[in-house]
């Protein structure tokens, strides 16, 4: 049954758009040494010149890019925010500038022209991954509330719920005073008041469904987004750590792939 929207918040609105918004998922297989993009675009992010991608969830608001760390032989997660109708002006201003600057160097034919690409700010999170257990919410725990919120809330909306869950509470709250004020009524014989609690009580029956969707759906993408990291994790990684142990130990190998590379293909161009 779709989901009715009239009665939800502006930001239960944005949520329920990007939890909706189509997705595209693209699993690098670790012989290919694909690296991180948006590095050069966020300079508030450390610089993995050195990681390997091993999957890229784009979607119309955020990527969302699970890379490999090698020195510390961690796993990481990179998500940046794209542009979209519920960004700031400011943003929108930055994404005009960008688009002007990169067009003036087409006109010149000079790659020196100087510009800058940078996103605004708190457009970009990096979550590692502390433990060798596989990737759940636990993993992620620790940033939930202490960093960067607007880019996780933005590129990963599922990780929270606590505030549909204190919303639709409260309208359960409301629907047992309304029910004990109906009684009320009914025993009176005011029925002009009956309407209108009646009427106040259809309303917050609608937000609790509302709301109990929004969870649901939350819960779904939760489970299907940490199985995806830690299958694409999994299935890349008896040859991810023979290939760096290989390097570390100076074999034949590390001569010939000095780290990532990117690969021009056709199928990467339509990104």
């Amino acid at each position: 049954m779709p989901v009715m929207k009239q009665n939800l918040t502006q930001k239960d609105a944005e949520t329920y758009a990007r939890l909706t918004a189509p997705s595209h998922m693209k699993t690098n297989h670790f012989r290919e040494h694909q690296k991180i993009e948006g590095y050069f675009e966020n300079r508030d992010v450390p610089d993995f010149m050195g990681s390997d991608r091993l999957l890229k969830i784009d979607t119309l608001y955020g990527t969302i890019q699970l890379g490999y760390y090698p020195r510390k032989g961690q796993s990481f997660l990179f998500a940046n925010i794209k542009t979209s109708i519920f960004d700031t002006a400011a943003s929108r201003y930055q994404k005009e500038l960008k688009e002007y600057q990169m067009m003036r160097g087409l006109k010149t034919e000079t790659p020196n022209v100087a510009y800058t690409a940078k996103r605004r700010g708190n457009s970009a999170v990096v979550l590692y991954k502390a433990d060798s257990l596989p990737w759940s919410r636990r993993s992620i725990l620790p940033y939930l509330r202490r960093i960067n919120m607007e880019a996780l809330g933005k590129t990963m909306p599922f990780l929270d719920k606590s505030a549909e869950v204190s919303q639709r509470e409260s309208a359960l709250r409301g629907q047992k005073s309304l029910s004990r004020e109906l009684s009320e009524k009914m025993t009176g014989r005011k029925y002009a008041e009956m309407a209108w609690i009646r009427a106040r009580q259809m309303e917050l029956l609608a937000k609790q469904n509302e709301l109990g969707a929004l969870i649901y759906r939350k819960d779904t993408q939760q489970r299907l987004f940490f199985r995806k990291l830690n299958y694409a994790l999994d299935f890349q990684k008896r040859e991810m750590f023979a290939y760096y142990r290989d390097r570390r130990r100076g074999g034949a190998e590390a001569g010939k792939n000095t780290g990532p590379v990117e690969t021009n293909r056709p199928e990467d161009q339509n990104e």
